[in-house]
């Protein structure tokens, strides 16, 4: 029991800090041109409400993916990243950004750009921090037949 509470906090940590470097990466992505924002303490406070805003939205998705990851045990850094990227953007569409944003009715904006990119980032941070020992607290792997 104690196993399984270990991993659902580590689970969380990785969760946090993979919404606190998808917000980083589209708050520096987007405000690159304005490197005042960032400069100042502003930008520290646009990471934070980002983050928040990115893990309070993608809370249920996310949730969905971390429960299917650990019971099929999936360890692979290139599908936490592809999952990231990919819910990333579809976050992007759900909030209906995609149809009223800078790039509008265009398949591939910077925008879409950049919240690919962020998701990307933040899903291979999950996995080094929770990914990795996905399925952990099952305890050792059983081979048939193999000792």
């Amino acid at each position: 029991m104690t196993r399984f509470i270990g991993r659902v906090l580590i689970i969380l940590l990785g969760f946090l800090a993979a919404s606190l470097v998808a917000a980083f990466v589209v708050t520096v992505a987007m405000f690159m041109e304005w490197q005042e924002i960032l400069e100042s303490g502003a930008g520290w406070f646009l990471i934070a409400v980002l983050g928040l805003i990115l893990s309070a939205q993608g809370l249920l998705p996310a949730l969905l993916a971390i429960a299917i990851t650990e019971v099929l045990r999936l360890r692979s850094s290139l599908f936490y990243a592809a999952a990231g990227g990919a819910g990333l953007v579809g976050l992007y569409y759900a909030l209906g950004l995609g149809e009223t944003g800078l790039g509008a009715g265009v398949l591939v904006s910077r925008e879409l750009e950049i919240m690919a990119g962020a998701g990307i980032a933040g899903g291979f941070v999950y996995w080094a921090i929770a990914g990795r020992r996905a399925g952990a607290w099952y305890g050792p792997v059983r081979t048939m037949g193999m000792r």
